[in-house]
């Protein structure tokens, strides 16, 4: 059934670009990204798990000769290590944008392709392996100094049987010196009702980062040093109990890289997030349950084991601490693209 899906998702895109003629051209390849992350250790914001497995994606690309319009599409494949089945996989379908300092997605795509990986208060590992596309659209725009990105994710249908679901968002990130940075994150989680079911609750969550930081880059030692602190603001409310909740706290993260090592620390202190707690992660909730403490500090200790132009294998320590005590993860990720253009 997915090999029919595949060349249905293959010929369908032909059709967009009636021929291959010199003014097209098109791309095959795959991608590949297989994860190992196990945790151990007791805290009660999080049980102790393992996750590990492979996720293949061969797609098709067809795009005009100067790059500026595409289109792709492809299957994803998921297979969870243990399990006897090919398990779940998704459509990866978009449209592609891109001239000079604008480009817009449409569809579905990987996370892969936004500017910055989303931070881990909104989205959390597990999320990332086991959902990393985006569907809706996605819009950046880039300057010399920095972006702006805004983005809007429907995550589920409205039906008789699921709840209306998504997330919108808006991120900025500038330098006005040569080393002070200026930003802020921005996004709305909407989990609404079925249809015909008026007594259900409607959740709402809007989640603020303004930050100011440092950074600072020597490239000829492969040194890499970003510093940035500011405010995170959660506004969340349960429309039949009516009352906001606006818990606040402060958030700092340092990345430090030099050459193959990464250390990447992040400290929130402040009033506790995620105030409807567990019954709303997965839901409403996407981000790091950790940060349902009162403080929380996580440390990432990483090496590159391998990189080239087509893979990239990366090891990790993660430390996870709160005031109920420790988590620590052991983390192997693996990424590769193959492609081979066709003229």
């Amino acid at each position: 059934m997915r090999t029919y899906v595949i060349a249905l998702l293959s010929a369908t895109l032909s059709l967009v670009f009636p021929s291959y003629a010199s003014a097209q051209h098109a791309k095959i390849g795959a991608d590949a990204y297989s994860f190992f992350d196990n945790s151990e250790g007791d805290d009660s914001y999080r049980e102790a798990m393992t996750h590990a497995g492979i996720r293949v994606t061969p797609y098709v690309s067809l795009a005009t000769e100067d790059s500026i319009h595409s289109i792709t599409g492809g299957y994803s494949f998921l297979y969870d290590y243990g399990k006897r089945d090919l398990g779940r996989g998704d459509v990866e379908l978009y449209y592609q944008y891109k001239h000079e300092n604008l480009r817009i997605l449409f569809g579905c795509f990987p996370r892969t392709k936004m500017q910055e990986k989303m931070p881990e208060y909104l989205i959390c590992d597990s999320i990332n392996y086991y959902r990393p596309e985006l569907n809706g659209f996605d819009f950046l725009y880039t300057t010399d100094n920095g972006y702006l990105e805004a983005f809007c994710d429907w995550t589920q249908l409205r039906s008789y049987e699921e709840r209306e679901q998504f997330m919108a968002g808006l991120m900025a990130r500038f330098r006005l010196t040569k080393w002070f940075q200026l930003g802020i994150d921005g996004h709305l989680y909407h989990y609404a009702l079925e249809y015909g079911n008026k007594d259900q609750f409607i959740h709402e969550a809007v989640t603020g980062h303004p930050y100011v930081g440092v950074v600072f880059d020597d490239l000829k030692r492969g040194f890499h040093y970003d510093v940035r602190g500011g405010a995170l603001i959660q506004m969340d409310r349960d429309r039949m109990e009516g009352k906001w909740h606006c818990p606040v706290g402060f958030v700092g993260d340092v990345d430090v890289r030099m050459k193959r090592f990464t250390i990447h620390e992040t400290f929130y202190c402040g009033r506790s997030q995620q105030y409807f707690g567990n019954r709303g992660f997965g839901k409403y909730y996407w981000g790091d349950t950790f940060l349902q403490a009162p403080w929380y500090s996580r440390t990432d200790l990483g090496y590159t084991i391998t990189s080239h132009d087509n893979a990239c294998l990366d090891t990790k320590l993660v430390f996870n601490v709160t005031d109920r005590g420790m988590q620590w993860h052991q983390m192997l990720t693996l990424r590769c693209n193959i492609d081979f253009l066709l003229k």
